[in-house]
């Protein structure tokens, strides 16, 4: 079966996962959750990458980024393949550390972008690991709440403001939002396991796969924005 040729528009929020092959184990202890933070802080760096949220488990990983550049297929390539060479170097390991391509879905800003973060936050909580989402120190819950430091690649200009004016009653309102039990949230939160790669309403689908083709010779080297529709365009 043909590979689907990924998307690389920038200015588009996507939802990344990546987990270990077989699923097996690749983060066993702090020092790895560690390794793998510092080199997503480099890609976010070297790629001009948005990371807005993300969530380190086991044997998986999730980030909701906002690439600035069309390079977002190289951003994570070279984030999966530095962490796979350092862990097994570090484990004495050989072979595929991640599991086949990664998944990376392109989500709608207004109506899903909030739920992307909720799904985020209680991965931890759906797999038995804590009680609340802001007690895994292995995602940007804590760091949103204002219960931990926020690490320097974290984007959090991006997702508070969604929750309200100030900064108080923007992490109290994070807060709520991830802890609160809402099925409806859960039901839309289903489609971020699903196979669906443009996450939003008909008319943002549309407008998605009209500049996708309307760019097909995309040079990722050249290194510059397109220019998307106000629809489109996310970032300030």
């Amino acid at each position: 079966m043909a590979r689907h040729k990924r998307i690389q528009l920038p200015g588009l929020i996507r939802h990344v996962m990546s987990r270990g092959n077989g699923r097996m184990r690749i983060f066993l202890d702090d020092q790895d959750f560690r390794k793998f933070g510092y080199i997503l802080s480099d890609v976010v760096d070297e790629f001009d990458l948005e990371c807005w949220d993300f969530c380190v488990m086991h044997n998986h990983y999730h980030l909701c980024v906002c690439p600035r550049r069309p390079n977002f297929s190289a951003a994570i390539q070279k984030l999966n393949g530095d962490y796979g060479l350092w862990w097994n170097a570090r484990h004495g390991r050989v072979g595929h550390v991640f599991q086949g391509r990664f998944k990376d879905q392109i989500v709608q800003a207004d109506g899903y972008l909030e739920t992307l973060c909720r799904y985020l936050a209680r991965n931890p909580v759906r797999a038995g690991l804590v009680k609340d989402p802001t007690a895994w120190k292995w995602s940007a819950c804590a760091g949103l709440a204002g219960l931990a430091p926020v690490p320097a690649f974290l984007a959090s200009a991006a997702i508070l403001p969604r929750f309200g004016d100030e900064l108080i009653a923007q992490r109290a309102g994070y807060v709520s939002h991830v802890r609160a039990s809402s099925p409806a949230a859960d039901a839309v939160g289903e489609r971020f396991r699903s196979k669906e790669r443009v996450l939003g309403d008909s008319a943002f689908k549309r407008a998605v796969r009209k500049e996708a083709d309307a760019a097909p010779a995309l040079d990722v080297a050249q290194d510059r924005r397109l220019d998307l529709p106000d629809s489109l365009i996310v970032l300030a």
